[in-house]
């Protein structure tokens, strides 16, 4: 049997956390074993928007330039946003950011996750000291003197000082290591869809507060909004059972009514999915490596 590869790191899954991690570890100057089930898919900006999508601080933006992807997601797609308004039930009851409060030009920014993943992605095809394993999945794991092995189901062996398990918010790599994890349903899911409203969105996230959840408008490039409305499991259901316009009307009336933010009227929307809202909570997060098992067999 050959010599396993050497690395500095062996980082398991690469969507945004993963990706990100990489890069910034392999621009740092450590030599990175990157281990992922499947390549992301080429990002289409032609196509429509996502359901999934995520509001980007200035803070996270440069890290994600440190990696090497942010001048690409900023030239695909995205949406920055300068104002945000959250509103209780209380007509009165209202907070309001200007970003030029904070002295920065922007507040944040909405970029769809599969464009941070793919823009990630092609960062790393560029870095020097990042070996692809894809596809590819951890068949074994053992811990040799001081160093974790890993055997991957394609038959490769991998040393690797630091393992990085981002495979997920249920990670295999977790449980195997036996890391318990706190984990309860809040009874909820989020309502996701894109909305064009009437107006159109002026860059501004907004959200109301409300009975049985939050609704929220975040805004994208051709001023049509990403929603998310956080309902009960069984009134999130029946909100995705609705026709187009039945939706639109009660999502209307939801909006409706503040002390004279916008949103504006909801004149259509595309395909909508909902997303159960939970906690996960790991009793650790970062381990010398001879606290955890030393081996574990290659199923869950």
């Amino acid at each position: 049997m050959s010599a396993p590869a050497r690395f500095d790191v062996a980082v398991v899954g690469a969507g945004m956390v993963g990706a990100a991690a990489a890069a910034l570890l392999a621009r740092a100057g450590f030599s990175v074993a990157l281990i992922e089930g499947r390549e992301p898919q080429p990002f289409d900006a032609a196509g429509d928007v996502g359901l999934r999508v995520s509001a980007v601080s200035p803070g996270a933006a440069d890290i994600l330039a440190e990696a090497g992807a942010w001048r690409l997601i900023e030239r695909t797609r995205c949406c920055a946003y300068r104002h945000m308004a959250v509103e209780d039930r209380d007509e009165h009851s209202v907070i309001e950011f200007q970003a030029a409060e904070f002295g920065e030009d922007r507040l944040g920014v909405i970029v769809e996750n599969d464009l941070v993943q793919w823009a990630l992605w092609q960062a790393l095809q560029l870095m020097a000291g990042v070996e692809f394993f894809c596809p590819d999945t951890v068949g074994e794991l053992s811990l040799e003197d001081g160093e974790r092995l890993l055997t991957l189901g394609s038959g490769a062996r991998i040393r690797a000082r630091l393992l990085v398990a981002a495979d997920g918010a249920d990670s295999r790599m977790r449980r195997r290591l036996g890391i318990r994890q706190d984990h309860w349903e809040y009874g909820q899911a989020g309502v996701v869809g894109v909305v064009a409203t009437e107006p159109p969105n002026p860059a501004l996230a907004w959200q109301r507060f409300m009975d049985g959840g939050p609704l929220a408008f975040l805004p994208l490039a051709d001023g049509r909004s990403s929603i998310v409305w956080s309902r009960p499991e069984a009134e999130a259901q029946r909100l995705l059972a609705l026709d187009d316009d039945a939706f639109l009307a009660e999502l209307g009336d939801a909006a409706a009514g503040g002390p004279g933010h916008w949103p504006g009227v909801p004149r259509s929307c595309g395909p909508r999915a909902a997303f159960p809202l939970t906690m996960r909570l790991s009793e650790r997060y970062a381990a010398p490596r001879h606290t955890s098992c030393t081996r574990w067999p290659g199923r869950a």
